[in-house]
């Protein structure tokens, strides 16, 4: 790896980091501007649902040279290709994206991700808070440098001001499904900086006290157990979504794509199936949604929401669906229409999910107490709300009348109402929480999905599926392909 930094004091950053831990900060010289050179011809690993490939190098990823700079007022973090896309104009951009990383602590683990990009030929770059939430939404300024290089301008606040930051990045450049990676900088577990505040003499400390910043300690680990998938009928599929956004599909349901292995990625909450079982959506909590092989409709982040969003489902159609967050408050798209919400309710427990009826015209919201909320077309054959439950609902599915709906709580408990058969329970010793349902297409039968990705099934659904071995993400829904 060759790398040709401004100044000498940058050159050893990366073996100190490598050798002492992130205390080596303490060694470096403080300065405003970091640039630095990156290997041509190493974006050669593709991401893909079965995991890491190497590929001949893609130019449009490979990563020639990135910058950080602390202005007053202003980082400024800078990534080059070797063949540069505009992103805005360019049909070949997709759903690429550049991801910077930003360690504010000196711990040598992300603070702060930045991820740049374009959507409906607009440029954004959306700021997380260790990859979970978003954080000064609007305020991380993308374009284009005029060497058009991708670059991002964020104002320090965003960051509590630090006195200084270290960071890395990548690239994602999507080709089909999916992604062709490089790394800046190369390798793992590394990060460039530290880059200082304008006047800034000394590099920070852990918060909360003075001395050192302690090196890094490993703990035990134990070696993960490879992923595989236990086969379903063949006249059967579904899918499996992680909080990663990594999906995973059983049967008749393809494969599409997902975020699973996009570093820094924002979480997800929920997955709706097109009614045609050919590709699927899921949204994160702040109503952005990732549509494979089915219409995106909207969303909702650009808005600064009340309550996270918790779920979603798809019309019958499959040319619109509904957002639900938290506090019930519903968000309707394409040919979804809006009957109503409990938004202005005040409500005994949150709302956990949701179920259309099969007309498309009402919908039902259940809260984690088994209360139920009936709009539209959708009727009320009963809840739950005035029991006491040994754990909390965590979905639910309604029958294909749509005189009928059942209710799946954590432990895998099942309840129904109206025409929804019983067809058994997963409460089953596994301390692994159950995630969700998802009931067969004729609704003689349902699957239950863990956290663990085990799946257990009842009446029509067919023997099999699930995952065993070590995630890197919990799963948290399910939804059915045929």
């Amino acid at each position: 790896m060759s790398r040709r930094p401004r100044w000498a004091a940058v050159a050893t950053s990366l073996a100190l980091l490598a050798a002492y831990g992130a205390g080596s900060w303490l060694h470096a010289e403080a300065a405003s501007s970091q640039s630095v050179n990156d290997p041509a011809g190493d974006a050669t690993t593709r991401v893909g649902e079965g995991g890491n490939t190497n590929v001949p190098n893609e130019p449009k990823a490979d990563i020639v040279a990135a910058s950080a700079t602390y202005q007053a007022g202003a980082i400024v973090l800078s990534a080059k290709m070797a063949h540069p896309v505009n992103a805005a104009s360019d049909a070949s951009w997709g759903q690429s994206v550049v991801t910077w990383f930003v360690d504010t602590t000196g711990d040598r683990k992300f603070d702060f991700t930045i991820e740049w990009g374009a959507d409906s030929g607009s440029l954004y770059a959306d700021i997380y808070n260790t990859g979970t939430s978003t954080i000064c939404a609007g305020q991380g300024q993308a374009s284009m440098g005029p060497d058009n290089s991708y670059v991002v301008t964020v104002n320090p606040k965003c960051f509590g001001n630090p006195s200084a930051f270290n960071w890395g990045g990548r690239s994602e450049f999507a080709v089909g499904d999916e992604n062709i990676m490089d790394r800046i900088p190369d390798g793992d577990g590394n990060y460039l900086g530290p880059v200082s505040a304008p006047g800034a003499t000394t590099p920070p400390t852990q918060p909360g006290g003075g001395g050192t910043v302690p090196p890094p300690t490993t703990p035990p680990t134990t070696a993960p157990k490879p992923i595989e998938t236990v086969p379903v009928a063949s006249n059967e599929g579904f899918w499996l979504l992680g909080r990663d956004g990594g999906v995973f599909s059983f049967g008749t349901a393809k494969y599409h794509g997902s975020i699973g292995h996009l570093a820094g990625a924002k979480p997800v909450v929920s997955m709706a199936a097109d009614p045609d079982g050919t590709g699927y959506w899921f949204v994160g909590p702040d109503g952005g949604i990732f549509a494979y092989k089915a219409p995106f409709w909207g969303s909702t982040g650009s808005i600064k929401l009340t309550k996270p969003i918790v779920g979603m489902a798809a019309t019958p159609s499959g040319k619109g669906y509904w957002l639900v967050a938290s506090d019930g408050g519903m968000f309707a798209f394409g040919d979804a229409g809006f009957y109503g919400s409990t938004g202005a309710i005040k409500l005994n427990k949150p709302i956990v999910g949701m179920a259309p009826s099969p007309s498309g015209k009402g919908y039902w919201l259940v809260a984690s107490d088994g209360g139920i909320f009936a709009f539209g077309d959708a009727r009320f054959f009963g809840s739950t709300g005035n029991m006491t439950l040994n754990e909390p609902i965590v979905g639910m599915a309604a029958t294909p009348s749509g005189k009928g709906y059942w209710f799946v709580a954590r432990d895998g408990g099942i309840f129904g109402f109206g025409d929804a058969p019983f067809f058994g329970s997963a409460v089953n010793g596994n301390p692994a929480p159950v995630v969700g349902m998802s009931a067969t297409k004729a609704g003689m039968g349902y699957r239950i999905a863990r956290a663990d990705g085990s799946i257990t099934f009842f009446g029509n659904a067919g023997a099999g599926g699930g995952l065993t071995g070590s995630l890197a993400a919990p799963i948290i829904s399910i939804a059915t392909a045929s």
